[in-house]
């Protein structure tokens, strides 16, 4: 069932509960994710936690196939807008970030702003039984494009979704925090993001 909306707050980030990553595609055996979200004025605060049994780290550039390693990804759009942001992220600690309307003629954002993210990949567990790992990434929603400077976080109405994947995975996966009703794996569906609501305690 997909969510109507996801409210985000302002607690601290291990006070807040977690968004469960569902499989799509398929199913997966010892394949879990979940996505903790929080704010603060013109930023959004990501975390996710995962659990999985390979971990692939391959990638060694930024805006390249990062969503071919152990990857999570973050997709938001302004609400009447038709152009949306992905961050992808591997457990690498590169990055992959563009906007555009669809999957295809995305416009990519440069590797100077992109090392400018605050972006951290913690390994907890990394053995042959598995690995677990957690990414906390900080986006400035402003420098992306998402909102203006001197807006009030309430009053910005974003969709989003929150990913999972590992398309080069020995076995490839794909989880999100919304539905998605296509019959193949298609992150780039701006008609099934779900709204975000920004809310003070």
């Amino acid at each position: 069932m997909k969510a109507e909306t996801i409210r985000i707050g302002q607690n601290k980030m291990d006070a807040i509960l977690p968004i469960t990553l569902t499989h799509l595609w398929g199913e997966w055996e010892g394949v879990e994710a979940s996505v903790r979200l929080r704010w603060e004025e013109g930023k959004l605060f990501i975390r996710f936690m995962v659990k999985e049994t390979q971990l692939r780290r391959m990638t060694q550039q930024h805006n390249e196939a990062v969503w071919e390693d152990s990857c999570v990804e973050a997709f938001l759009m302004r609400e009447g807008e038709k152009e949306y942001v992905n961050v992808e992220c591997s457990a690498s600690t590169r990055m992959l970030v563009a906007r555009g309307e669809s999957r295809h003629g995305r416009q990519y954002y440069p590797v100077e702003f992109i090392d400018t993210i605050p972006l951290t990949i913690t390994v907890m567990e990394h053995t042959n039984a598995g690995s677990r790992w957690r990414a906390d990434l900080e986006l400035d929603l402003v420098a992306l494009g998402l909102m203006e400077s001197g807006e009030r976080m309430e009053d910005v109405k974003l969709l989003g979704n929150f990913y999972k994947c590992g398309d080069k995975l020995d076995e490839p996966h794909f989880l999100a925090a919304g539905e998605i009703m296509t019959a193949a794996p298609d992150f780039h569906r701006s008609e099934y993001f779900i709204p975000l609501t920004f809310t003070r305690p």
